[in-house]
């Protein structure tokens, strides 16, 4: 709770040692009326919203390709999951280098791809930048959500499926009135959890973009850490990140409640 104590002063770290003057509630007042915040705010749900979607609908994807028992499927799921066995702050530095204008492997591939139609660096664009830090959060997470719902599929009930292909249905009948309803229930875990990452996701804005070009990918994690460790004012840190926190806590709260109404 001492944070919270900080989140009511104003403090600067540069300006004084101790902590500042006490102003109650507002610095979470100052920050509503924040530009930078509420555009951080922005760019947060910029970068979470095709985040969450496109992890949960690849990592469904490859959960279908690769839920049989073959070794093909077994060397796919070993390959594919190695992504994430990697640290964040590693997958941003590594991508950092492979989209280096310079000496960047990915830079060269897209470039040849687009026949030189990209004139600028990926990292050096606002969209491009965006796109690609969406991109690495999704070859980052889906293999975790992909080995999620492939124990959701080994889960379901082997009769309803039988049962579908003895009607006639056909493959994607059988994927979206059998299959998709059954893993309902699964697929809002993985919407609740995937949110919460991308909320508080930070490591790859910081090795990757550092918030740029410009504030273009400045998310509300990156704001707390420049406010706190660039700018050292810790009580207005302080408050914004509890105002992240709270909505966490809310999104925590759902996956609980969730996970307690089904095991009830």
């Amino acid at each position: 709770m001492q944070s919270f104590w900080y989140s009511l002063h104003d403090w600067n770290i540069l300006q004084q040692h101790s902590v500042g003057r006490f102003v109650g509630l507002q610095n979470f007042i100052d920050l509503l009326h924040d530009s930078d915040f509420l555009a951080s705010v922005r760019t947060t749900l910029l970068f979470a919203v095709p985040s969450i979607v496109l992890t949960i609908c690849v990592s469904l994807g490859l959960a279908m390709l690769f839920s049989g028992s073959g070794w093909m499927e077994t060397e796919m799921r070993t390959l594919l999951v190695i992504p994430f066995a990697m640290a964040p702050a590693l997958v941003g530095v590594s991508w950092r280098f492979m989209l280096s204008p310079e000496f960047g492997v990915i830079d060269a591939v897209i470039r040849f791809v687009t026949h030189g139609a990209l004139s600028h660096p990926v990292l050096a664009d606002p969209t491009s930048a965006m796109i690609a830090l969406i991109a690495i959060d999704l070859w980052h997470w889906a293999p975790y959500f992909m080995l999620m719902f492939i124990g959701a599929l080994a889960a379901l009930p082997k009769e309803t499926l039988e049962a579908a292909e003895i009607d006639g249905a056909g493959p994607l009948r059988i994927f979206f009135e059998v299959t998709l309803p059954q893993l309902k229930p699964v697929l809002a875990i993985a919407v609740l959890l995937k949110a919460i990452f991308s909320l508080k996701m930070l490591d790859q804005v910081v090795t990757l973009t550092s918030g740029g070009p410009g504030t273009s990918t400045q998310t509300l994690p990156y704001f707390i850490y420049q406010t706190a460790f660039h700018w050292y004012d810790m009580g207005y840190a302080a408050a914004a990140a509890y105002l992240l926190a709270g909505v966490m806590l809310v999104l925590a709260m759902l996956y609980s409640r969730y996970i307690l109404g089904r095991n009830a």
